[in-house]
């Protein structure tokens, strides 16, 4: 219509507050944050409007993006996601709603992606991160924090070979209050050979040295 020289408007609006199903999910006259945006009054969307009306756009739209909040990390994946989407009330979506229909973009799946990998080691394709949806983001959360409780970081973790072995000497006080302790070597005693004075670290034990003076 506009091409042909006729009056063509169109407009996008956002999450509309006052009226409709946004009005009658808001508990308490507390905004919802849905699809990164909030609810615009009625009186503003008449403003815009008129606005609208004097402009020679034939595509336009109006709506509230949300303040995005940068807290600290999340305690889990799920809620780490779901910050960064903006939704703030499970109330007010469906859990079989996949991330697009939630308000994802596509700087919000690159920042998705960047999460899974380096706060949780969870590598997704972008078209995995399309297709999920919250129940799924729920389940995979979960068996996330099942692997956590499940391992035990001790147990895997081997500790250099200079710590164990200061481990084995440690609480050894047979010969603490000895200022000098002669240690065996591979010279005999009738032998001439020059003398080496060993010091021991820190730890102040002399079976640490012990494999070194034997060779």
């Amino acid at each position: 219509r506009k091409r042909e020289g006729y009056p063509a408007l169109a407009i996008q609006w956002g999450a509309i507050g006052e009226v409709g199903l946004v009005a009658k999910m808001q508990e308490d006259h507390k905004e919802l944050v849905i699809g990164g945006t909030l609810q615009q009054r009625i009186s503003s969307c008449l403003q815009v409007m008129d606005k609208f009306l004097k402009q020679s756009e034939p595509i336009v739209g109006s709506m509230l993006v949300a303040e995005k909040q940068y807290g600290g990390r999340a305690d889990n994946l799920f809620d780490a996601i779901l910050n960064i989407i903006g939704v703030s009330n499970l109330k007010s979506v469906s859990m079989h709603s996949s991330f697009p229909e939630l308000g994802m973009d596509s700087m919000m799946a690159v920042e998705i992606k960047q999460t899974l990998e380096r706060e949780y080691e969870i590598f997704l394709t972008a078209q995995d991160i399309r297709g999920m949806t919250l129940a799924k983001l729920k389940d995979l959360s979960n068996c996330q924090e099942t692997e956590v409780v499940g391992q035990n970081p001790l147990a895997q973790t081997e500790l250099p070979e200079t710590i164990n072995l200061l481990l084995r000497h440690i609480g050894t006080e047979e010969f603490s209050n000895v200022p000098i302790i002669r240690m065996k070597t591979l010279v005999e005693d009738d032998k001439d050979a020059p003398h080496v004075l060993v010091l021991p670290g820190l730890e102040g034990m002399a079976a640490v040295v012990e494999p070194l003076c034997s060779r």
